[in-house]
């Protein structure tokens, strides 16, 4: 049984007020989330530097926890409480400092805002941790620095491309200042592969090595590989670990005794010093911070530690994002490519369903050859990947007598039928609702439910495709800790022939069993008013079409739309990604969008609709005064209202993002909010 670690608490002295005169020492701290930087007073023969770990107590709250930004020696003309050192001593080092700093300028935030990011939720008891290891006994002599590595010797031998690749990524390794890479592999090129002898080269010189996915359900898939291969512990960093391995990975760092770390997006906030940072499906939107501020991008943090600090940062796609293939293209980032799959397998054939043409009966979501094709490869002991964008049964309830699609009263948006739980769900606020409630507007009881999702999928397969196991993956199946490795898991020891998912399916899995790969509704993406939705929508085509066929054997892709003729339709056939971004870009560079310019979105929000429009119309006026900034809306947010509060946004493009931050800066990180009852989010696109 694990010893339980003593929970530290704060010196009484904190509580204590003194008159700043009679001391010679004050520091300057963050708190999470405070409105402004706060001055303290360093107790005498403490050692407190910048970067120290101090107990504070602010205002009537209980005593917290604070980073110290400041030492200095200005007598401040108020009285000042006492700032004192956790036990621990930990302190964290200049490079951490100025990336929080950084981070916070940045994104137009507050380095208290940052800080609350940054730290990670249990970290008081990670110092706990920290120091209960120093208390207890020594652990013996510390291995020796840069160990020569086992080799992993069941893996294949590199292709040809892979040895290139390699060979490039090893040269830099032992460069000085900023080397960035793109990765652009073909979805099966064997990009892990390259990345695990870059590790191990890395690791055989001494250097630190961050790893980051886009998914929490990538990390235990890549963390067997990489520890199979590199005989060596790797550090796994994400939210949905358990406690106890939360303060293990995190202690590792702390520490100093990490060498390899592998997370998800918040993995590059902890105090790792990395020498090599992979983002390994580059492209996926998950590597962007949504809530809560500041809305970071991991690869910008990663580039900017690089250029400050030097570091080697290689990213790897099959369908990088267009900001990066365009710097690999300008030069700014070396471009190495992988165009063969490392199996000699070719790319899977992939197969337009055209469900404009396809006669069968009304609601039936599986086309003909689906379900043949579904039926066929189960048949033959083989594996198959079905994907739809859509959860719950159905995407609407409409009235019988008046027609009217019923919405959720807290969110501008139609309920969603779930049979799973029986009920009509709202996918903003969670809400649920009786599947049988009268029709708002009219009053009827009769109703009729429009448009199929996942769940109603799922019975089609049972009910189509003989010895159909189907194991669902999406935000239903998945709520719980370490539900999505089971699934995954369960798939890949091959309890369940078919895995049927939302676009987590999509994201690099690696099962060797499947040759069928079905994509439902593909063109749901389409709609979306968002300058990025086709290059989103290629994305997700092209990596669920790359699950398909990895093994020896090859392949095949069905795409079921009602747009057979829309662009990213066809460079998906043809899994032609040149020809998609060239289009792509010519299309951004006439509209004027990234990455041709910089686009800030300015959302504001109220509960009090006619002060919102208030505010939106003079942050609106105060931006159009400034002659280098493009300002486009107001217009109301894609879904208007959300959990009672309306929503509407401004978009302004730049070439000079420090004329946005010269303007917001005040508005923003004010101590007091700008408008009391309106709340400002600025995410940088």
């Amino acid at each position: 049984m694990a010893k339980r670690i003593p929970k530290t608490s704060a010196p009484e002295m904190v509580k204590e007020r003194c008159n700043a005169a009679l001391l010679s020492c004050f520091c300057e701290v963050y708190i999470p989330l405070s409105p402004s930087i706060f001055t303290y007073g360093v107790p005498e023969g403490a050692n407190i530097v910048r970067g120290s770990v101090v107990w504070v107590q602010l205002a009537h709250r209980k005593p917290t926890l604070a980073l110290v930004s400041r030492v200095h020696s200005e007598k401040p003309n108020f009285d000042v409480r006492y700032a004192c050192p956790h036990e621990s001593g930990f302190v964290f080092s200049e490079r951490y400092m100025e990336s929080l700093e950084w981070m916070a300028k940045y994104y137009v935030s507050t380095p208290m805002r940052a800080l609350n990011v940054f730290w990670p939720a249990d970290f008081e008891k990670f110092l706990d941790a920290l120091l209960a290891q120093k208390n207890a006994e020594p652990r013996g002599e510390a291995l020796p620095d840069g160990p020569k590595l086992e080799v992993c010797s069941n893996l294949p031998p590199l292709t040809d491309e892979q040895r290139t690749a390699l060979a490039s990524l090893v040269e830099d390794l032992d460069k000085e200042g900023f080397r960035g890479t793109l990765l652009h592999g073909v979805t099966g090129s064997g990009k892990t592969r390259v990345y695990q002898e870059l590790v191990r080269e890395a690791l055989n010189r001494n250097k630190r090595v961050l790893i980051l996915v886009p998914e929490i359900g990538l990390t235990p898939q890549t963390a067997s590989r990489f520890e199979d291969f590199l005989k060596v512990p790797v550090v796994v960093l994400h939210s949905a670990l358990s406690a106890p391995q939360k303060r293990a990975g995190y202690l590792a760092v702390l520490d100093g005794s990490a060498k390899v770390v592998l997370g998800t997006r918040s993995a590059i906030l902890s105090p790792f010093d990395f020498d090599v940072v992979i983002l390994d499906e580059e492209h996926d939107s998950s590597f962007k911070q949504q809530d809560p501020a500041p809305r970071y991008h991991t690869r910008d943090l990663a580039f900017h530690l690089a250029q400050k600090y030097g570091a080697l940062v290689v990213l790897g796609s099959a369908t990088p994002c267009l900001e990066t293939y365009r710097n690999a293209k300008a030069g700014n980032l070396k471009l190495l490519t992988l165009k063969n799959r490392a199996t000699a397998a070719p790319l899977p054939e992939v197969t337009i369903v055209d469900m404009g043409k396809v006669r069968q009966q009304k609601g039936v979501l599986m086309s003909p050859v689906l379900r043949e094709s579904l039926s066929d490869c189960i048949a033959n002991g083989d594996q198959a990947i079905i994907l739809m964008n859509r959860r719950g049964y159905s995407k609407i309830r409409v009235c019988s007598k008046c027609g009217e699609t019923l919405y959720c009263k807290h969110c501008h948006i139609p309920l969603v039928y779930h049979k799973q739980y029986n009920a009509l769900m709202c996918h903003y606020c969670a809400a649920l609702y009786p599947v049988n409630m009268p029709c708002p507007s009219c009053g009827a009881e009769t109703y009729e439910f429009v448009g199929g999702a996942i769940e109603k999928l799922e019975e089609e397969i049972h009910e189509w495709v003989a010895d159909a196991k189907v194991i669902r993956m999406d935000r239903d199946t998945t709520q719980n800790v370490g539900s999505v490795e089971k699934i995954l898991n369960a798939f890949r020891n091959r309890e369940y022939n078919i895995l049927l998912g939302t676009q987590m399916v999509a994201k690099g899995h690696d099962f060797p069993g499947v040759k069928l790969v079905g994509i439902v509704g593909a063109d749901s993406g389409l709609g979306i008013p968002d300058f990025r939705s086709s290059e989103r929508l290629y994305q997700l085509l092209s990596q669920t079409a790359g699950r398909a066929g990895r093994a020896e054997s090859g392949g095949r892709v069905l795409i079921q739309t009602l747009n057979p003729t829309e662009p990213v339709m066809q460079f998906a056939i043809r899994h032609d990604f040149d020809g998609f971004a060239n289009l792509e870009s010519s299309n951004r560079q006439m509209a004027f969008y990234p990455p041709f310019c910089k686009l800030v979105e300015i959302s504001c929000g109220s509960r009090d609709e006619s002060l919102l429009r208030d505010t939106i119309n003079r942050l609106d006026g105060i931006l159009r005064k400034e002659s280098s900034l493009t300002v486009l809306g107001p217009v109301d947010a894609f879904v208007p209202k959300v959990q009672n509060v309306f929503w509407v946004k401004l978009y302004v493009k730049t070439q000079n993002l420090s004329v946005v931050r010269k303007v917001l800066s005040p508005i923003l990180n004010a101590p007091k909010a700008w408008v009391p009852g309106v709340e400002i989010k600025v995410e940088l696109e």
